[in-house]
């Protein structure tokens, strides 16, 4: 059992976290300041140094509390089997849209990591490594039986379900203006999804 002081210390450092998950994802990690953190949290800055060493390994904690609550949503994707080969394009892009739905920081995170970031975190690696794993011999399994094409590979083809459903949350402002606001109401976003995954079939097919 935690004494009073050790419970004072993990709530400290949830709050610390929670404030960096919510400003590095509005600002980013040159945006955010560890004053900002610090007020963010209702803390000092000895604080967050104490618990977490820099504003970089902060950065990369946040993410990785981030990329680690959505990725989780992607167990439910171990449950699909071969007889969910002929659906299993709309059924990806729904589900990785709704972890987007489910998970609104997730977006702005990959944004700022990419654009901010000179190394790439270890733990990126492996993160979705199960769910690929199982999607990877489904999708071999569904060349093997003409629903994907031999030519596309799973890489190349998992890339484009997660890029379609990326754009699709991080560009909602600038691809209403530019494309069409339709796309992101219910019904669009039906559309989308039963489209994208008809092109992507008629071009691996």
């Amino acid at each position: 059992m935690k004494t009073p002081i050790q419970q004072r210390a993990v709530k400290t450092k949830e709050r610390i976290l929670a404030a960096a998950i919510r400003l590095f994802a509005r600002d980013g990690f040159q945006g955010t300041s560890i004053d900002d953190l610090a007020k963010g949290a209702k803390v000092n800055r000895q604080r967050i140094y104490a618990y977490f060493g820099n504003k970089k390994k902060l950065f990369e904690t946040a993410m990785l509390e981030v990329f680690a609550g959505a990725n989780a949503e992607d167990d439910r994707l171990l449950e699909l089997n071969e007889k969910d080969l002929p659906e299993l394009t709309l059924i990806l892009l729904r589900h990785y849209l709704d972890v987007h739905r489910k998970h609104p920081t997730l977006h702005r995170m990959i944004g700022w990591g990419n654009l901010q970031l000179r190394e790439t975190p270890q733990w990126l690696k492996d993160i979705k490594k199960k769910s690929f794993i199982h999607l990877r011999q489904l999708y071999r399994t569904g060349q093997k039986r003409g629903v994907f094409s031999e030519q596309v590979s799973f890489d190349v083809y998992i890339f484009t379900l997660l890029a379609v459903t990326y754009f699709h949350t991080a560009n909602r402002i600038t691809a209403t203006q530019t494309i069409s606001p339709e796309l992101f109401t219910n019904e669009g976003i039906n559309q989308l999804v039963e489209q994208s995954a008809a092109m992507i079939m008629q071009k691996g097919n």
